[in-house]
């Protein structure tokens, strides 16, 4: 490490605990405080404050418009960044501007590609977003946690090899401590306590949600009433409540924001669907292989080739139908095993944590 650094500023722009960008974040914090200051920078806190070797500094502003708040936040944001002296930056949303960038999202000028949408300020500013951090003129350096991704922001923006820097996935050690006592870590979340399939993702729509619903309804009641349907994940749930109540699924469907051992929650399940219409990587499909839970996924999911080599897995094939999910799902359900599931080893590989190393090593 060639440059003095006294003080890492993390910058986000909401932090709520189960977010999978906003824990990659914590998870970083907590390992570069131990030798420097940390500040994270945000607009909103919504969990308990961490530990006082790391600071909360909350940029809030009053613009209606969520695409303004956030260039508001940016701008206020790399101000402050003016006054402190010996400090790396690093962005956890698609912030231009920063030493780094962490590319937890996929590339937005790839999926958004309508051209009277893309003149709408929404689109302007991400677009442009995106744009200042992969061209070659911007000197921040992007922490990739997906090749094929890179590959993608590399088509459109002839970005640099040497801007990337790969990060391996993580896992953390507690996925492979094992208690052979086994309870039901979500007993008392239903009315019925029975074997349950496992959604596991904030952003809904991204991840899949609907099409979970829809496969679960789908289910013959000869196996569905065998079945709760435990989702855990923070977004915007009124819609798929509804969807839920469409079908008259309330006591078995269910909706909650996070769960602080979710590799337990995994051991007791039966199987974890994740039919998402993106995903730039998917780490909740390695940490439930970690676990041997049986899996429903898409090609569309970074991680994906992971799961085609588990035996009791399916990747769907793209385009999506709906159908195609619904078979798996029954299928899946009649084979499976109900047993509690035991940590693959082979997959330990993965607990060796390199973010930090990274980033130092590339100061």
């Amino acid at each position: 490490m060639d440059k003095k650094v006294k003080k890492f500023v993390l910058i986000i722009y909401k932090y709520f605990p189960f977010g999978g960008a906003q824990r990659d974040m914590m998870l970083l914090a907590e390992k570069l405080s131990k030798t420097f200051t940390v500040e994270i920078l945000t607009m909103e806190w919504n969990a308990i404050k961490p530990s006082k070797n790391i600071q909360i500094k909350l940029l809030k502003n009053n613009a209606f418009f969520n695409h303004k708040k956030y260039s508001n936040f940016q701008q206020k944001a790399l101000e402050y960044l003016e006054s402190q002296t010996d400090s790396i930056s690093i962005a956890f949303s698609k912030l231009s501007g920063f030493d780094f960038y962490y590319a937890a999202d996929s590339c937005f000028t790839f999926k958004n590609k309508n051209f009277f949408l893309n003149l709408f300020p929404r689109n302007k500013f991400f677009l442009k977003q995106e744009n200042d951090i992969f061209s070659n003129y911007s000197h921040t350096k992007i922490l990739s946690i997906s090749k094929k991704e890179n590959q993608i922001y590399q088509s459109i923006f002839k970005t640099d090899n040497k801007k990337f820097i790969f990060i391996p996935p993580f896992i953390d050690k507690k996925f492979f401590t094992f208690n052979k006592i086994i309870s039901n870590p979500i007993k008392g979340y239903f009315s019925k306590n029975k074997n349950f399939i496992l959604f596991v993702g904030s952003g809904f729509k991204t991840k899949g949600l609907d099409r979970s619903i829809h496969a679960f309804a789908s289910l013959p009641n000869s196996i569905q009433k065998n079945y709760n349907f435990a989702i855990f994940g923070k977004d915007k749930a009124n819609k798929y409540k509804k969807l839920i109540d469409q079908y008259n699924l309330s006591d078995s469907i269910k909706i909650f924001e996070g769960h602080n051992d979710i590799h337990k929650v995994m051991r007791a399940a039966s199987l974890l669907i994740h039919p998402a219409r993106y995903e730039n990587t998917g780490l909740i499909l390695l940490e439930a292989l970690s676990q041997n839970l049986p899996i429903i996924t898409t090609e569309n999911c970074g991680y994906s080739h992971y799961v085609k080599n588990h035996n009791y897995s399916i990747v769907l094939n793209n385009p999506f139908e709906q159908n195609q999910l619904n078979v798996a799902l029954h299928k899946l359900l009649k084979t499976t095993l109900k047993t509690p599931k035991t940590p693959d080893l082979s997959f330990k590989k993965f607990t060796n944590y390199q973010l930090d190393k990274k980033i130092l090593a590339n100061l």
